[in-house]
């Protein structure tokens, strides 16, 4: 149930093209630090989620395919909302599908929250519930492509953000949506 990698507080770390699967747990799990890039790895038949990055700066994802997690896809989480201060964080260029196979809603692909973090040219598809859960500030979401999600639930988004007004800032331009609908819908 422990992540197949937990980072805490390393920095200037790259793992590259390696093969993470198989755990009822996160794939990977990197907790501060700076600068640690996770690049054309497979993260797959995860428990839980992928990858997350929480605190630290300037740490990413890049190229990985990410498929048949329980839950999410990458989680990030950084940057200081009082300072505005940016993080940094990015994911991009990660091949996303058939994630969220446990746990149904709000497991989105890609979740960002803090602030000045990126999600851009990923493909996200195959999946029950969103795409890119956003909270936060300052935050860029573009060039991705969102097919075949949002399948399962009514009241969703390909790109979710909700009910409060203080997360400004946000961008989210040149994105292509494709089969985005579910029930009723």
């Amino acid at each position: 149930e422990e992540p197949l990698v937990f980072a805490d507080g390393a920095s200037h770390i790259t793992l590259r093209g390696l093969v993470f699967e198989i755990t009822r747990g996160n794939g990977i799990d990197i907790a501060g630090g700076n600068d640690i890039l996770v690049a054309g790895c497979t993260i797959r038949n995860i428990g839980n989620i992928g990858a997350i990055i929480r605190g630290g700066s300037r740490n990413g994802m890049l190229s990985c395919d990410i498929h048949d997690t329980g839950d999410g896809g990458i989680v990030m989480e950084g940057g200081d909302r009082a300072t505005l201060t940016p993080a940094q964080h990015f994911a991009r260029n990660n091949n996303i599908g058939d994630y969220s196979r446990w746990v149904r809603t709000y497991r989105p692909a890609v979740k960002i929250s803090g602030v000045g973090n990126r999600a851009a040219n990923n493909l996200i598809h195959d999946a029950p519930h969103m795409g890119i859960l956003l909270s936060g500030n300052d935050h860029t979401v573009e060039y991705n492509v969102f097919r075949d999600i949002c399948r399962d639930t009514g009241d969703v988004g390909a790109c979710y953000i909700g009910r409060d007004w203080t997360m400004r800032g946000n961008v989210i331009r040149f994105n292509i949506f494709k089969n985005i609908n579910g029930p009723g819908a």
